[in-house]
């Protein structure tokens, strides 16, 4: 006989027994879900329902009567009382001060409508631009300019020819410039008027994106721009300001005096330079981009008081049908008489706007540019895209008042009559 059978027994434990007894997974799961739902159901039924809000106040609604309201400026009798009656949030006659709510009385009936007044300062929804063409409208036309259009979209075919860097601009078969063909039309009436005539560069567009869309966005198109060379994204920016209705030079950088420690940039035209080394560096500047109408120094100083390298870069703006504009920076500069001596129009900015950058000193040379072009004529300002510069440009237009016309660039070799 095998032990365990003489073993004696044990009693189990109660644990053992209720262990022994537990239900199935299957049972569990039946019992919880029970559980739940008779829970859920006892809260439901022991919730006291929410109650209805307190009446503050209540009114009773009418029809709105479909006939004409009741006039304005009147005294209407109610119940004994004089009321004074608006439309429209108007005052009555002899009153300035315009009431802040508006009553409304409908004949044949006796009750008045209060409601609030139309806000003044919010634009109706009729008057939106619809496009930012239309928005720089807006914003110009009270200022007396001309409408800005999208200028003809860069390059034309016929003006352009392959160059060792990119495209270089080129006479058409039929004689046409460049700069006549991307030039900023101007009315025949505004050419031959009698008013002085002021044309405005802003330069330094293209290195900074944030001031160079400001520039492009605020100022109006009778502006033109100039852009630096070496910036990213040039064509692209300059297609953004010919969209706008701006004409566009390209500043090239000539060598100042100081040079090589004041250095304008990579491949500076140097005075000391042959003529092969200039055009190829100048060709290097014009197959940047397209589109514009004529080349401006940056810089410079010494470079255009030197007659035979000066002469090598008149020559070729000349062939390619440019113009070329003398910023103003240089007291010894050359370009205007060689300029007529070369057969280009004579283009060279008489008043600096902000080398001085206070705000006060940029509207004395406003007035100044006015001055000068009343006295003479005609006058051109050259600025950069300073914020000082461009807020006081835009007061400044603010208040002509038709004293001038703003011109394109392009349009002073146009120009008949004083110089």
């Amino acid at each position: 006989m095998h032990e365990d059978l003489r073993t004696p027994l044990k009693p189990r434990s109660r644990l053992q027994r209720l262990w022994e007894r537990r239900p199935t997974p299957a049972t569990a799961a039946w019992i919880v879900t029970l559980a739940l739902l008779s829970g859920a159901v006892a809260w439901g039924l022991m919730t006291p329902p929410p109650k209805a809000p307190d009446v503050v106040a209540s009114a009773k609604i009418r029809p709105v009567d479909p006939r004409p309201l009741a006039s304005t400026d009147r005294i209407a009798e109610k119940d004994g009382k004089s009321t004074e009656v608006t439309v429209n949030g108007a005052a009555p006659k002899g009153r300035k001060d315009a009431p802040r709510l508006k009553i409304i009385s409908v004949p044949g009936d006796d009750d008045d409508t209060v409601t609030e007044p139309a806000d003044p300062h919010v634009p109706s929804a009729e008057n939106l631009p619809r496009s930012p063409e239309e928005a720089r409208r807006q914003r110009f036309a009270p200022l007396g300019l001309p409408a800005d259009s999208p200028l003809v979209r860069a390059p034309v075919r016929g003006f352009t020819e392959r160059g060792p860097s990119g495209p270089l601009p080129k006479v058409a078969r039929n004689g046409r410039r460049p700069w006549q063909v991307y030039g900023r039309p101007v009315p025949k009436e505004v050419l031959l008027s009698d008013r002085p005539k002021v044309a405005i560069v802003i330069g330094g567009l293209g290195l900074n994106a944030r001031s160079t869309e400001r520039a492009i966005r605020e100022l109006p198109g009778v502006i033109t721009l100039a852009f630096a060379p070496h910036a990213k994204n040039l064509q692209t920016r300059i297609n953004m300001a010919r969209r706008a209705g701006h004409e566009v030079l390209l500043q090239v950088p000539m060598e100042p005096w100081g040079y090589p420690e004041v250095n304008p940039g990579p491949k500076t035209l140097l005075a000391s330079a042959g003529k092969r080394e200039t055009l190829s560096a100048l060709h290097w500047f014009m197959g940047r981009a397209t589109g514009y109408v004529g080349l401006v120094n940056y810089s410079g100083q010494k470079f255009l008081s030197e007659g035979p390298a000066l002469s090598h870069v008149l020559h070729e703006v000349k062939r390619r049908g440019l113009l070329f504009l003398d910023d103003g920076s240089a007291p010894k500069s050359l370009s205007p008489e060689l300029s007529m001596v070369i057969g280009l129009p004579p283009l060279a900015a008489t008043v600096r706007l902000d080398t001085d950058r206070d705000p006060f000193a940029i509207q004395a040379r406003l007035a100044e540019l006015e001055e000068q072009a009343a006295r003479k004529g005609r006058a051109i300002g050259m600025g950069s895209a300073f914020p000082e510069t461009l807020e006081a440009l835009q007061d400044w237009l603010a208040g002509l008042r038709g004293r001038i016309d703003i011109v394109p660039l392009s349009a002073m070799p146009k120009l008949k009559g004083k110089n």
